[in-house]
């Protein structure tokens, strides 16, 4: 990799730096530039060092993990991989609000007793390393939703039910697209939604549960066999890929990855093209790599109609890149906008080019 990638550890456990400390020095590429105990030394440490990786621990005294990346992501931005314990342990909102203010992954701390090769972190943080994160302002003045999207305008009619189903790829910072989508999306949305988000597979129960708090749709993981109804959210399981056999239901199948990743996109998408055809709508979202693209462009040849995210608002352009690479996109949305646009597009209507 040429230059090594500097990294500064955050965590109130000695043994625990310590054993993050070895295993990230047993990889060449990566080099620890120094060690914090709480969130205050670690926002001190992020202005000085200007780190490319922070890796943070969650429950700290003096600061916490998710203060500490609030303050970070506001005055220097830095992809940051959050250390917890089992989030089965804990409510879906303290494992997932760290996505909310900015962190780009989670990754669950292994035993202290398991050793320095349990801590398997150098591949994580060398990807991360190569993230452009933006300021993050928790709070801050975010864009006005556009017409059509919160619970404030009135409900989005179902008349004609124009798209049968919306597929949805998403990866690195796409659970705070997802978290404002879906927050805004009116309860009687008729379109049914289904989504691969990729995530640490330990997490994604703690992922749909908080996103179900935020929204007005029934939001949850899938199961075998689950039907597509409008107001409902399925969200792609880990360790298995969902697709849409034929209209209505969906399908949960282990397999081998695609794209490098299992559930993958473009396998749902793709099967969405082919049981919906013309009735597709597809939206990808800012990730690594190009899952998805290959199945946005099913979408688009079936005579559906395909959204990604713009450049602008993603934390990661691969995935969108890719698809507009493959002339696959219709629509270029912010982040910020895709709710509106979607309820714009529920009531049958058009779109002019995202902003």
């Amino acid at each position: 990799m040429g230059k090594k990638v500097s990294v500064l550890v955050v965590d109130d456990s000695h043994i625990c730096r310590q054993l993050i400390c070895e295993a990230l020095g047993r990889d060449p590429d990566l080099e620890v530039v120094g060690t914090c105990a709480n969130g205050k030394e670690a926002l001190e440490a992020a202005r000085e060092l200007r780190p490319q990786v922070i890796t943070m621990d969650v429950e700290m005294p003096v600061m916490d993990g998710l203060t500490a990346v609030e303050h970070i992501m506001a005055e220097v931005p830095t992809p940051i991989l959050m250390l917890t314990a089992d989030p089965r342990q804990q409510a879906p909102e303290l494992t997932c609000r760290a996505l909310e203010l900015g962190a780009l992954a989670l990754q669950i701390k292994p035993a202290i007793d398991a050793g320095t090769e349990a801590w398997n972190l150098s591949r994580e943080v060398k990807l991360l390393s190569s993230v452009r994160v933006i300021r993050h302002i928790h709070n801050s003045k975010r864009r006005p939703p556009l017409p059509g999207a919160g619970g404030a305008v009135a409900p989005a009619p179902v008349v004609g039910m124009p798209y049968g189903v919306l597929a949805v790829a998403s990866s690195t910072g796409g659970p705070q697209v997802l978290f404002r989508m879906l927050s805004e999306l009116p309860a009687d949305f008729p379109t049914p939604i289904v989504i691969v988000q990729h995530i640490n597979a330990a997490f994604s129960e703690s992922l749909a549960g908080w996103l179900a708090n935020s929204s007005k749709l029934k939001v949850r993981l899938a199961t075998d066999g689950e039907q597509l109804l409008p107001g409902n959210v399925l969200i792609a399981p880990p360790g298995q890929h969902m697709s849409i056999p034929f209209r209505g239901r969906v399908a949960l199948r282990p397999g081998v990855e695609r794209d490098g990743h299992m559930p993958s996109g473009t396998v749902l998408l793709e099967s969405a093209a082919k049981a919906y055809g013309r009735r597709t709508l597809g939206l990808i979202l800012t990730g690594m790599g190009e899952d998805g693209a290959d199945g946005m462009l099913a979408i688009k040849q079936a005579g559906g109609l395909t959204l990604a995210q713009n450049e602008e608002s993603c934390v990661v352009f691969g995935m969108p890149g890719a698809s507009v690479a493959r002339k696959a996109v219709d629509h270029l949305v912010h982040g910020d906008d895709i709710a509106g646009a979607l309820v714009r597009l529920a009531r049958g209507e058009s779109l002019t080019a995202g902003r």
